[in-house]
């Protein structure tokens, strides 16, 4: 995938994606990605994401790629003092109606998310459990991957 910059007047944000998992690759979410891409649309990441995505590379030259690429998208920053408060806050909603997030990192993706008014676009099914819980507030692109629950 290759982000470009979020047009800064747009109030539309897409915090893309999530781990790249089997199955991105020709999915929903990919083919959307690209259509952004190409419209020069808004694209939108945050450390945590650049994160996952180059903690999956399979070299460090693979790692490298991939850090420069993600850095070419408008940077969401991740707030400590507001987001780790928000991550815990949807993690203990998302339990109140029975969703279990399986990581935190999901629900500080999510609180990102949330304080910037972003919409989400992901093929990452624990961050799609934690939208679907419908506690959390955050527009979700429907390319996004979606779950029977």
């Amino acid at each position: 995938m290759t982000p470009v910059p979020l047009a800064s007047d747009d109030p539309r944000r897409y915090v893309g994606m999530g781990r790249v998992r089997p199955g991105y690759r020709g999915s929903r979410a990919d083919d959307r990605v690209s259509e952004l891409i190409a419209d020069d649309g808004p694209l939108a990441t945050t450390e945590l994401v650049m994160m996952e995505v180059m903690a999956g590379a399979r070299t460090d030259v693979g790692k490298e790629d991939l850090r420069r690429l993600l850095l070419r998208f408008h940077l969401l920053p991740f707030n400590a003092a507001a987001d780790f408060t928000a991550a815990a806050r949807i993690y203990r909603l998302c339990r109140r109606v029975g969703v279990t997030p399986r990581g935190l990192i999901d629900c500080m993706i999510a609180s990102v998310a949330r304080r910037n008014n972003a919409t989400l676009l992901t093929h990452d099914a624990d961050l799609t459990r934690v939208r679907v819980a419908q506690v959390v507030g955050i527009a979700m692109d429907p390319a996004s991957l979606t779950l029977e629950m």
